[in-house]
């Protein structure tokens, strides 16, 4: 029996819903932090526990062409995913750098990186910023 679980389906089990802006938001994640609250951990572990779902779901799809479209359709989704990510790495180094006042040198210690791969990100959220 094959289930289909359509877009702004609101009342299916299926560990995401979806928002009337579809936007899919994790079950059992609280909403955005606000006065400073800092839900990452709780953000991350949801996040692991849909994505490992998600897998087995596409693992245990009976169909090979179906299987293959799902996986295909996922997999379409991870290069923004780490773009965003990217680009929050950038914000964060330079606001790193801004905040200790530090040279490009010393930040790269900091966050673990080369000196150019410090000017790699700072440059990055610079050119964002001016945009």
């Amino acid at each position: 029996m094959r289930l289909t679980v359509r877009r702004r389906v609101t009342n299916v089990n299926t560990g995401l819903y979806t928002s009337g802006m579809d936007t899919p938001m994790l079950v059992g994640v609280s909403h955005p932090p606000v006065d400073g609250e800092d839900d990452y951990r709780a953000a991350q572990a949801a996040w692991h526990v849909i994505w490992r779902r998600l897998l087995t779901s596409i693992r245990a799809t009976r169909d090979p062409q179906e299987r293959f479209d799902r996986a295909t359709e996922t997999g379409e989704h991870l290069p923004k995913m780490t773009s965003e990510v990217a680009a929050e790495r950038a914000d964060a180094a330079l606001g790193i750098q801004a905040a200790e006042d530090l040279s490009l040198t010393e930040l790269g210690g900091r966050i673990s990186t080369t000196r150019q791969g410090a000017w790699r990100l700072t440059s990055k959220a610079r050119q964002k910023e001016q945009r």
